[in-house]
């Protein structure tokens, strides 16, 4: 088995990812290249700064902007919404191989019906068929068929309880959004023919492998500890995983690998490998969103770079630590701040709230110009001006 040090591996995630901007990567065209090696970025409606899906992209494509991630999902159709880890955005051409993931999805929304007493939403499936049919784009407050109730959770009408049935079960496909509100059509009106047939076939089994050995792909090394970068459907079962994992090391389509001070083994998959060994000279400052790739796993980020991170969101403010939204800041494979940005909507600029060094971190005239040269850079990604009072924050007078 291959030993790799940690900054071996620190190295490698950042080369696959793309943080060290080795790889020249633009635009709207490097957004679509980066997810066929990712396939998948977790979505999440919080915008603060921006939203993850977008900040996840823009730290690993030059001149990124929020369009082209709309026209990817919602006019050229080559992204598409749907559930994976959680609710995720991914290659449209994977749609037919989550068909397991979509039969069991349906089988949980039937449960919720149930404990919501909300089973009727399942004898207006065909009403709701040929309001869309009939009308296209579809959002919840467009239709209203059934019981409508007061309802402090949920689904308050029964047609968006359906409507909600049909997209977990594939017939309806996310064909628009506006803000956060979501926009349903006939699956076979938004998708490609041939995404709609891709693989649709494959057995549970083979499934299941195409699924491990994509999750690894989508983090780009991976340890078989339970934890954020395995939840999901199926792969979240410890067992069923290891013996899947096992599989695909036997077919030479995974790799085994070790890094040093880390006692548990790694997985890579063997077109990943040519990661491993490339390097990069020239100095990078990247601002990770909190639900990024590399993120998903805190245990293992912590092993690895020596860096702990918690999503305060969900914490009450007299017990955050840092902040509500905080972004962790990666300098040349290394964690070297995080920070707290004002509300950019609000403050009408990228303006820092708090920033916080790592306490190992003695920052260097390199570190300090690279970063704010970023700053500069995520300003422009997020089309407003870059506040003339965040050097100061830096603590650098």
């Amino acid at each position: 088995m291959k030993v790799f040090s940690k900054e071996d591996a620190r190295r490698m995630l950042c080369r696959y990812h793309n943080l060290d901007g080795a790889e020249a990567l633009h635009g709207k065209a490097g957004a679509e290249k980066i997810m066929q090696r990712i396939h998948s970025i977790q979505y999440d409606p919080l915008n603060v700064v921006a939203r993850n899906a977008d900040l996840v992209l823009q730290a690993r494509v030059r001149e990124y902007r929020e369009e082209d991630l709309y026209k990817l999902l919602y006019e050229e159709h080559k992204l598409v919404d749907g559930f994976d880890k959680e609710m995720c955005i991914y290659c449209a051409e994977d749609f037919a191989r989550f068909r397991h993931v979509r039969s069991e999805n349906q089988k949980h929304v039937v449960l919720t019906l149930q404990y919501r007493n909300q089973m009727g939403a399942l004898d207006i499936l065909d009403d709701i068929r040929d309001f869309v049919a009939k009308h296209g784009k579809t959002g919840t407050k467009d239709i209203s068929i059934g019981e409508v109730r007061e309802s402090r959770w949920g689904h308050k009408k029964l047609s968006s309880a359906a409507l909600d049935y049909l997209f977990n079960s594939g017939e309806l496909c996310v064909a628009d959004k506006r803000g956060t509100q979501k926009y349903f059509d006939l699956t076979e009106r938004v998708l490609g023919g041939a995404d709609l047939q891709c693989s649709q076939d494959m057995t549970i089994e083979e499934f299941l492998e195409w699924y491990i050995e994509r999750r690894i792909q989508s983090v780009g090394l991976l340890w078989n500890k339970s934890g954020g970068a395995w939840q999901g459907r199926f792969i979240s079962e410890n067992e069923l995983r290891s013996s899947v994992l096992q599989t695909l090391v036997e077919k030479n389509r995974v790799e085994e690998i070790q890094v040093e001070g880390i006692d548990e083994t790694f997985y890579i998959s063997k077109g990943s490998q040519k990661y491993m060994t490339y390097q990069v000279s020239d100095s990078y400052a990247r601002f990770i969103a909190p639900l990024d790739n590399i993120m998903w796993d805190r245990q293992m980020l912590e092993k690895l770079f020596d860096f702990t991170y918690r999503w305060e969101v969900y914490t009450p403010a007299a017990k955050r630590k840092f902040g509500y939204y905080v972004l962790p800041v990666l300098y040349n494979g290394r964690f070297v701040a995080r920070f707290e940005a004002k509300p950019v909507r609000e403050a009408g600029e990228f303006a820092l709230k708090s920033w916080w060094w790592e306490p190992d971190v003695e920052p260097d005239n390199d570190m300090i110009e690279t970063i704010t040269e970023e700053m500069a850079l995520f300003a422009e990604f997020l089309q407003v001006s870059n506040s003339k009072d965040n050097f100061a924050k830096l603590g650098m007078q």
